[in-house]
């Protein structure tokens, strides 16, 4: 499944990718969202493909209605969702398959690649904690599933749309699929993940910069307003998320919350279960969690 939006530089790279999957059984749905470049002229190329399903959206509805019209779409008991600038190794669909089990959703490592298609000598792995996940609990500051290499069962659709407001479909899917039947990973390279300026989501870490106190208070709201779905959504830890969401919502006094402080050095092995962070840049993250942000 992809979605597209003025995609022509890297595109057809990853068409062809999805073409050469040694998994033969394939059905490529695509929904563009109003491309003004020359990304229509591209998929006109495989308009009467029997393999591709081709639709064109007639305004422009956004990265997440797009997405949703096109999860709909499909008609396969499993989907895969690709980014317009990656590229596919030839056995993903195959390997994931095999390796999805009884969960709902499976993922795997990923070659990082400049805009030229270069690798950067890096791997997820190298930045993250990869592993099965039985536990959400990590996704509250960090993530670990990138929708470009993950593979799930189309029951999750069910559960996991409407995808609320402002959070990235990705990490969605795998806070369902973590709390539904928890989600496998498979130690290995099966994407080429292109990193370049107008990549939507940052993986490598910038150089950290102090952020104007606008800035700070709106990343404030978004984190409390990310607690409070996990509060409303996730069963297993109830009383975890309402004392998380309790404390984070003290931040809007403008004071450092020490219960938060605390409570968080309580649960850190939970709550960076996805970073490499040491115990002292664990602490270092939790004063900064903790710290009042005032309007």
């Amino acid at each position: 499944m992809l979605c597209t939006y003025n995609g022509e530089r890297f595109l057809k790279a990853q068409i062809n990718s999805l073409l050469q999957q040694t998994w033969r059984n394939i059905e490529i749905v695509i929904s563009d969202d109003c491309s003004v470049d020359g990304t229509k002229q591209i998929l006109e190329q495989y308009q009467n493909d029997p393999r591709f399903r081709i639709t064109y959206q007639s305004e422009n509805i956004g990265a997440i209605q797009n997405f949703e019209f096109a999860a709909n779409q499909a008609k396969g008991g499993y989907l895969a969702f690709c980014d317009q600038d990656d590229i596919w190794l030839p056995e993903k669909m195959e390997k994931l398959y095999n390796a999805i089990g009884n969960s709902w959703l499976v993922y795997s490592d990923s070659i990082l690649i400049d805009e030229e298609g270069q690798s950067l000598q890096k791997n997820l792995s190298q930045l993250r904690k990869m592993g099965d996940v039985t536990d959400t609990r990590g996704f509250i500051f960090s993530n670990v599933v990138w929708g470009h290499a993950m593979l799930v069962k189309k029951e999750l659709i069910t559960h996991a749309l409407p995808i609320p407001t402002g959070v990235p479909h990705d990490i969605w899917f795998a806070v369902k699929a973590v709390a539904l039947t928890g989600i496998r990973y498979l130690n290995e390279p099966l994407t080429l993940y292109r990193q370049h300026s107008k990549t939507v989501t940052t993986t490598i870490a910038q150089k950290a910069t102090t952020r104007p106190h606008e800035k700070r208070y709106k990343d404030f709201e978004e984190k409390l307003y990310w607690i409070g779905l996990l509060k409303n959504n996730e069963t297993a830890h109830k009383n975890f998320y309402h004392q998380l969401y309790a404390l984070f919502s003290q931040k809007a006094k403008g004071i450092f919350v020490w219960p938060l402080f605390f409570f968080l050095v309580k649960n850190q092995s939970l709550i960076f279960q996805f970073t490499n962070k040491t115990y002292l840049s664990r602490l270092i993250e939790i004063r900064k969690l903790s710290r009042g942000e005032k309007k």
